[in-house]
């Protein structure tokens, strides 16, 4: 039984440890131009982790506005992880919410690791990091920001 259990523990515990994550969290900004409307306010909320050595991104935002516009269906929020030189984006887009109706619809991903941390431009990843560096990244970073691109 020892064996058995010192066996799982040799094969699960390091793809465990391997890179747990940025963790889970949220962020509110107040009076955020996105595309042609202004949101008073924008609320993100995320779940960045790991399964089995391999990252997993879960997030959605909800936003308020006074005025009568729509976010361009192309928004995303990109989540800016950091930690000393290092900086890195997540992108999250879930289905884009309305204005003062909760939160948008999303599920749990898991991107390549050459696809979890990059740049950005708009709504499209540019010059992400190699999978060492994004490993790295995931394992000490934290979020401290989000941008928006559409």
């Amino acid at each position: 039984m020892n064996k058995l259990f010192l066996l799982a523990a040799l094969i699960i515990l390091p793809s465990i440890c391997l890179a747990a994550g940025p963790g889970a969290g949220s962020m509110t900004k107040h009076n955020v131009s996105i595309g042609r409307c202004t949101a008073d306010s924008i609320t993100v909320k995320w779940n960045l982790g790991s399964l089995m050595g391999e990252p997993t991104i879960s997030g959605t935002y909800q936003w308020t506005s006074s005025s009568k516009c729509e976010l361009p269906s192309s928004t995303t929020i990109w989540l800016q992880v950091v930690n000393g030189t290092m900086r890195g984006y997540v992108p999250l887009s879930p289905v884009t919410p309305k204005a003062n109706s909760g939160y948008g619809y999303n599920t749990t991903g898991s991107p390549n690791w050459r696809g979890a941390l990059c740049g950005f431009s708009g709504s499209k990843a540019v010059s992400c990091y190699d999978e060492a560096s994004a490993k790295q990244l995931w394992k000490v970073g934290e979020v401290d920001d989000f941008k928006l691109g559409w």
